[in-house]
């Protein structure tokens, strides 16, 4: 497996946090507490990495950071650990490795920038469950992580739309998708040594779509939305 390998991942990914809702990292400002302690979660539709086929799998990743990334703060960098499917075979692991620690490019590489300390990769298995209208979204890991979101709704929403917000400014996944909020019902998660207890705050879900050679640029999946933006 070399760098010029092409790939593609298109998929789900939605964060559980320790910030208010609505996350403030998502408008590319700093944490709501100064710092983010996060289970971030990445579910894989549809994915290749040349003749490798990485469909169904999912990767977990557990950490925090202090300050603003999105400024180019020097000391706000990423401490995590990267959980990754134990359903994938030798070759798929390699490969999502690679992505993932952003050895291959795209807006991986671009994430993978922002990680200071990367605490280890193990493997275990990963549930990973969402309506297909957005209602609510959860990822699981036996023993280790449970993290369970119903989408965010109110008083002067329609119950069948979604909260939306499009062009957000620090799009986790990358520039063009569309979050889609949501109210954590259950967080644990463990096997990443935090640095005190905390319980999630606020969550959201992004689409992805990822190619070697591009910055995350790419047209959201459709899904319902709300005229009124968080």
């Amino acid at each position: 497996m070399s760098a010029t390998t092409h790939w593609h991942l298109r998929g789900d990914w939605f964060d559980v946090c320790s910030c208010k809702l609505p996350c403030p990292c998502s408008f590319a400002q700093a944490p709501t507490h100064g710092e983010c302690l996060f289970t971030l979660v990445w579910h894989v539709r549809e994915g290749h990495f040349g003749d490798v086929d990485l469909a169904g799998l999912n990767v977990v990743s557990l950490g925090e950071f202090t300050g603003n990334m999105w400024i180019g703060e020097p000391d706000a960098k990423m401490r995590l650990m990267f959980y990754i499917d134990d359903q994938a075979d030798d070759a798929q692991r390699e490969a999502l490795e690679r992505i993932f620690t952003g050895k291959e490019g795209g807006w991986p590489a671009e994430f993978a920038s922002l990680i200071e300390d990367l605490r280890g990769i193990d493997y275990a298995p990963i549930i990973f469950d969402i309506a297909d209208d957005l209602a609510h979204w959860r990822a699981e890991i036996p023993g280790r992580v449970d993290v369970r979101i119903a989408a965010l709704t109110g008083p002067t929403s329609d119950p069948n739309r979604r909260v939306t917000t499009t062009n957000a400014p620090g799009a986790e996944v990358g520039p063009g998708q569309v979050a889609t909020w949501g109210v954590v019902q259950k967080d644990e998660a463990v096997g990443f040594d935090w640095s005190h207890e905390y319980r999630g705050g606020s969550s959201k879900h992004f689409p992805f779509d990822w190619r070697p050679n591009d910055n995350g640029h790419s047209s959201a999946r459709g899904v319902p939305t709300c005229d009124c933006h968080a």
